[in-house]
């Protein structure tokens, strides 16, 4: 079977499946200026939310049937792999520890001035956790490895 990996960038979300590469039209420049240069607040997370689900269900038919993880070097996406887990050596995440993750930005965002320790506080981390976010849960992966 092909590896999948992920890059998140700037201006795009590039998914490779073995030599194929197919580039999302979401990044985390265009996110992060949506959520006004700051953390989300619940608005802006759901509508953030529609925009990259709108931008990443096209590519779930590139990957093959039975893809259980998604590898990256995205420097971002490993730190959210080392938060998500709680260990600063972390080497994957599962779906269920993103998740988790996001449901910390997800609370944050409806408690103004609150502030979640898990959660790396930039705007460029929460449209990066977004993204992860969506790409598993959609996709229907159930790790993040790296690479």
């Amino acid at each position: 079977m092909s590896e999948a990996t992920l890059q998140l960038d700037k201006a795009a979300l590039t998914l490779t499946v073995g030599t194929e590469q197919h580039r999302l039209p979401i990044g985390i420049a265009g996110l992060s200026q949506a959520f006004g240069r700051r953390m989300p607040d619940a608005l802006a997370l759901e509508n953030a939310i529609a925009d990259v689900e709108d931008a990443i269900m096209p590519a779930a038919r590139h990957l093959p049937a039975g893809t259980r993880a998604l590898g990256t070097s995205n420097p971002l996406l490993l730190q959210l792999m080392c938060s998500a887990t709680g260990d600063p050596q972390a080497r994957s995440a599962s779906r269920e520890a993103i998740e988790a993750l996001f449901s910390a930005l997800a609370r944050q965002a409806q408690q103004p001035g609150y502030r979640d320790a898990q959660m790396p506080q930039t705007p460029e981390a929460a449209a990066a956790l977004l993204v992860l976010r969506e790409c598993l849960h959609h996709w229907g992966i159930l790790e993040l490895r790296a690479l």
